[in-house]
């Protein structure tokens, strides 16, 4: 296990069950699942008959064509309202499962609750929105379909027909789904009393438990370091060069500072996370808009500052041991047991 430090140990006031509950009580969990349709089909008989014409084997040959030909550009525009409640639930709150092998946080996200409300409330904007622009169309996808049928495929025209969705298919297609809030998945003192099982034996299953959403949370700290780092990396190399400031910087690094603040206060109290956020906000993102930075060196040099020492400071937390030790609990309990209960 790695060793802590004078400093580490000096902020490990708290056990690791306090830090989960901290967490708890200020996170909820919330996911979005949305799909949509590409408008794209794979042309068999196109690709083969292509494949022959150049002298190709036609095995493993494949011809995937956007349906929609002039009219793809509407569908895109659909996707990208339906795309934007992801990207705005991402901007907001930070990624609680587990990576998989890809590297990927797929799953529930940690949002605070104090921005709970407002959140939940843009989100239901941008699903009403999405189903506008849907509706609208799919009142000219007919018009769509004739067009790029007459226009767009040539000899490939009676194979692409039979591969058009109706209307009612491509409707089919489409789907938000906004979760409610969960909790996280804490022992309650009412829940441990439900449990007819011995005091020791549930205190090693609370113990496993805490562990268990300790890594969680722990990986989630982690992940927004690296995406706070991301952003503050970003800023520094645009405000050496000069060469692409842009307001996005300025959105970046704040939005990234909202949430690095919230994992701190909201989980495990460290100082120095606490620290960077406020640097981020208040030193890199000393304007409001990129042009008082062309206007004003001083201020220029002193955001450039900033981000040089929040980039150092960012990579040191990365590497940084826990504030709430997360304890080793192998061959406690069996793991099975607990994954039944939480």
């Amino acid at each position: 296990m790695q060793a802590h430090t004078p400093l580490t140990q000096e902020m490990q006031t708290q056990s690791v069950s306090d830090a989960v509950k901290i967490a708890a009580n200020n996170f909820v969990l919330i996911n979005v699942k949305v799909s949509f349709w590409n408008g794209q089909a794979k042309l068999s008989s196109a690709a083969e008959k292509a494949a022959a014409k150049a002298g190709a084997n036609p095995e493993g040959t494949r011809m995937y064509k956007d349906l929609l030909g002039a009219g793809h550009h509407k569908l895109k525009e659909v996707n990208t309202h339906f795309r934007r409640l992801r990207t705005v639930l991402d901007s907001v709150s930070i990624p609680y499962a587990m990576a998989k092998d890809d590297g990927q946080r797929r799953g529930d996200k940690m949002l605070h609750v104090s921005r709970y409300p407002k959140v939940i409330a843009q989100l239901q904007e941008l699903q009403a929105t999405a189903f506008e622009a849907l509706a609208q169309f799919l009142a000219n996808y007919d018009q769509y379909r004739s067009q790029a049928l007459g226009n767009d495929f040539g000899a490939w025209r009676s194979e692409a027909e039979r591969l058009f969705p109706t209307a009612q298919e491509v409707r089919g297609k489409f789907t938000i789904e906004i979760s409610d809030p969960k909790p996280l998945p804490v022992f309650s003192e009412a829940q441990q009393a439900s449990f007819n099982v011995p005091a020791s034996v549930m205190a090693k299953i609370v113990e496993q438990s805490n562990a268990a959403i300790a890594a969680q949370l722990e990986g989630a700290k982690q992940d927004q370091i690296k995406t706070s780092l991301d952003a503050c990396e970003t800023a520094l190399k645009q405000l050496t060069d000069g060469k692409r400031l842009s307001n996005s910087i300025i959105e970046n690094v704040k939005q990234e500072a909202v949430k690095l603040a919230e994992i701190s206060s909201g989980y495990d109290n460290d100082p120095r996370i606490k620290s960077i956020a406020k640097e981020m906000a208040e030193g890199i993102a000393n304007v409001r808009d990129k042009d008082q930075w062309r206007d004003n060196e001083s201020a220029k040099l002193q955001a450039k500052a900033a981000a040089a020492n929040t980039v150092k400071n960012l990579k040191r937390m990365a590497k940084a041991a826990p504030v709430a030790t997360v304890p080793d609990t192998s061959g406690v309990i069996l793991p099975e047991i607990t994954a039944d209960l939480i």
